[in-house]
């Protein structure tokens, strides 16, 4: 029998990418539950309420309203922008990201006139400079924010921008969704209008459920704005749970599947949870650092504890795609004018590991070696280690 020189490298395949992220085993379990019918079984509503009060306490929204919508994440996005922003509104984009830019395009779907900062993309805002244009700008009424924009994996300073945004009485927007669970988070304490999470980040559910966060204010901005609209509609949902309903057909799976990840993070707690995405932003960017890569976000506190984005000597669409095809080993481009000089490793949820870290730096390190560059794998393994000590 003859054995071929060319083997495959990998017993399977592993998704390291800042969301969707692998399912872990429990999630998995919750998908494979017998389904119901949502609109008229009373056990899933009472699943659906649990799996709300789990996010109120995850997020700080005790005060607030607290929704799961079907539907991927942008669907928050762009609901928080359409019950917020009305023709002529001056909206303050926070603009550092591809994200953080991007809310540019949606408030100008909707009328409105965004003002965009300028900011660099390598460092996180400086609230100063939030506070600077919102004095320059009176009549800016609504602030958007992206805390972690993972195509860069720069991080912002929610608690400090968002505390600016209410001493100047304006209406703040925030992108959690890839620091939901990971980080955290105080919507009624911060003064946060409207914050959007998403179940395939740090929750490692399923793509397919948008989480909202809705103060009393965007309840009341949406009244004002008037903007007629069912699926995106705040009122249409106050309507229909009062009446113990939805208005349109729930996920039941999806939602099993995001309760599973909540419980796990109640058993965890919190605070372990953040730490140890901390512990991971430090042993990626170490283990990165010590194969010669330059992270993206200029200082370790700008750098999202999800994801770490950083330039690579070889295009970005090539180097992903044959650490892919020969390692199984799935890591992240990014987007926009980064898209060719930047790669990203997810370590969202259960990608927060030191596991997840030693593969992710080691294929990395063997791929460098790959194309001729002659690297310290093991070193930079050790580094990344390091940091979970």
């Amino acid at each position: 029998m003859v054995v071929s020189s060319v083997y495959r490298r990998f017993a399977q395949k592993r998704v390291l990418t800042p969301g969707p992220t692998e399912l872990p085993p429990w999630v998995r379990a919750a998908l494979a539950r017998e389904t119901t019918n949502p609109d008229l079984d009373p056990r899933f509503l009472r699943e659906y309420e649990e799996v709300v009060e789990m996010l109120r306490a995850l997020v700080g929204a005790w005060q607030s309203r607290v929704y799961v919508w079907a539907g991927e994440a942008m669907l928050g996005l762009e609901a928080a922008v359409a019950n917020a922003v009305r023709p002529g509104s001056k909206v303050l984009v926070v603009d550092n990201g591809v994200y953080g830019a991007g809310f540019a395009d949606l408030v100008k779907m909707y009328g409105g006139e965004p003002v965009l900062l300028g900011l660099d993309w390598r460092s996180a805002a400086d609230p100063a400079a939030v506070d600077r244009a919102l004095e320059r700008e009176r009549d800016v009424e609504v602030v958007t924010l992206v805390h972690c924009d993972t195509p860069t994996g720069v991080y912002n300073g929610l608690e400090e921008i968002a505390k600016v945004v209410s001493a100047h009485g304006a209406f703040l927007i925030v992108d959690a969704v890839s620091s939901v669970g990971a980080d955290v988070i105080d919507v009624d304490r911060w003064g946060i209008g409207a914050l959007i999470g998403g179940s395939q980040k740090a929750l490692n559910a399923p793509p397919g459920l948008t989480i909202m966060a809705v103060s009393k204010r965007a309840l009341e901005r949406e009244a004002e704005v008037g903007r007629r609209s069912y699926y995106m509609s705040y009122r249409v949902w106050e309507e229909w749970l009062e009446k113990e309903g939805f208005p349109y057909t729930m996920p039941d799976l999806l939602i099993y599947a995001l309760k599973e990840s909540l419980k796990k993070i109640q058993e965890e707690g919190l605070h372990s949870v953040v730490a140890r995405h901390k512990a991971a932003r430090a042993a990626a960017r170490r283990g990165v650092e010590a194969l010669g890569l330059e992270p993206f976000a200029r200082r370790v506190e700008w750098n999202c504890p999800t994801a770490t984005a950083f330039k690579t000597p070889i295009p970005a669409p090539e180097f992903r795609r044959h650490i892919w095809e020969k390692y199984g080993i799935m890591l992240a481009g990014s987007w926009g004018p980064v898209e060719r000089e930047v790669m990203r490793i997810g370590h969202m949820g259960v990608q927060a590991s030191a596991d997840h870290l030693a593969v992710a730096i080691s294929v990395l390190g063997a791929a460098l070696r790959d194309y001729g560059f002659n690297v310290p794998v093991g070193k930079a393994v050790e580094e990344a280690l390091e940091a979970f000590r």
